[in-house]
């Protein structure tokens, strides 16, 4: 993706504060359509170009107030993308909606760019997870991307007013529940879109971690026999590992079993889903749904700083999310569906190897969120 670079370098200024203009008094000299947070209520949102709505490829992007979710979030902008961002702070939820936005100068050919959702959610809150879910459905008819960023490294350990881990729960938990309560949306958007321009291109990526456990274990999921941050951490990464592999595996299965039936694709998931959103999607929808996992690299975030020191690449560089989200090469290769990414190149693959262990895991996220697939 050669414009890669030409973003980046804007980004670097954006973040340092070099290349500001005179006119704005900001980095990069965006001008033009700006997202005021009405932070009065917990949620908030309008959109800054509704005429554009139905033209642009919609991203959401969790966690995008700082670190590599902020910076993924720019590059989607600058990109063209309309750009959801979530946070759990109004302040930095409002300061990044405008550092998104400025984003948007450094490729005006792609001028559809920019923030089209902002919303103040926090995962320490499952009725919070469920209620951007609500958020999305509510105020976006389409979304072809589903970042799935946002995480925490807690010093100690942390029990949620809904009986959870804080780690396991803003880590592992949330997105299960949010990607769960999304996918009829993101089905739906790979059903209607213009399969000759690839616009149909819909990926969920869940982001891992190098830093893992060889095997999660089920007797620890709260950590409630032993904590460390480390160990909390590495454990929630390899179960975000795992989920994804099941999901991939779900949908897969899910489109083939609907293949064989003679009712057709679409009653066959009226019948066993009770979805209307899938019912509509189809196989077609559903299968075009590509999903991912990754390490995002080793890059100077908070929490790498607060768990590992200064060992990374600065945030402005971090661009392997962007490019798994974006690049028609994960598309395009079937090796890279369903697989776990490192340094942008496949890692693992869902195999017999982590069966067991995936469907596991996946009861236990029922269990825990109450909230069962409609796959």
């Amino acid at each position: 993706m050669p414009f890669i670079a030409s973003i980046s370098t804007g980004l670097r200024g954006l973040v340092t504060g070099r290349g500001g203009s005179k006119e704005t008094g900001r980095p990069g000299g965006a001008k033009g359509r700006h997202l005021s947070v009405d932070v009065k209520s917990q949620v908030s949102w309008r959109s800054l170009a509704a005429a554009d709505d139905d033209q642009r490829r919609i991203a959401l992007v969790t966690g995008a107030t700082d670190g590599i979710g902020f910076h993924t979030a720019c590059m989607l902008s600058a990109a063209g993308y309309g750009v959801i961002v979530h946070g759990r702070s109004a302040s930095r939820v409002r300061n990044a909606v405008d550092r998104v936005n400025e984003s948007r100068s450094f490729l005006d050919k792609f001028g559809k760019g920019g923030v089209v959702g902002a919303y103040v959610r926090d995962f320490d809150s499952l009725d919070d997870v469920r209620a951007l879910a609500r958020d999305v459905l509510d105020n976006h008819p389409r979304l072809h991307l589903l970042d799935n960023n946002a995480g925490v490294f807690e010093p100690s350990r942390h029990v949620t007013d809904d009986g959870f881990e804080r780690t396991f729960q803003v880590n592992v938990l949330a997105p299960y529940l949010l990607t769960g309560m999304l996918l009829p949306r993101l089905a739906t958007t790979a059903s209607s879109d213009d399969e000759s321009k690839h616009d149909e291109d819909v990926r969920i990526l869940n982001v891992a971690s190098i830093s893992q456990l060889p095997h999660v274990n089920f007797d620890n999921i709260n950590a409630e026999q032993k904590f460390t941050s480390h160990e909390a951490y590495c454990h929630s990464k390899t179960m975000m590992k795992l989920f994804s592999f099941e999901l991939h595996e779900r949908i897969s299965r899910a489109v083939e079993l609907s293949s064989y039936d003679e009712l057709g694709d679409h009653d066959y998931f009226a019948m066993k889903t009770g979805c209307t959103e899938l019912a509509t999607a189809g196989a077609r929808g559903l299968g075009s749904v590509l999903t991912m996992t990754c390490d995002p690299g080793t890059v100077n975030t908070k929490m790498l700083l607060a768990g590992w020191g200064p060992c990374g690449v600065e945030t402005f560089d971090a661009n392997d999310q962007f490019e798994l989200l974006t690049d028609a090469k994960y598309r395009d290769e079937v090796k890279s569906h369903g697989a776990y990414h490192v340094n942008r190149t496949v890692r693992q693959r869902p195999g017999e190897d982590t069966k067991e262990e995936r469907e596991r895991l996946w009861r236990v996220l029922e269990e825990s969120t109450g909230f069962e697939y409609p796959i």
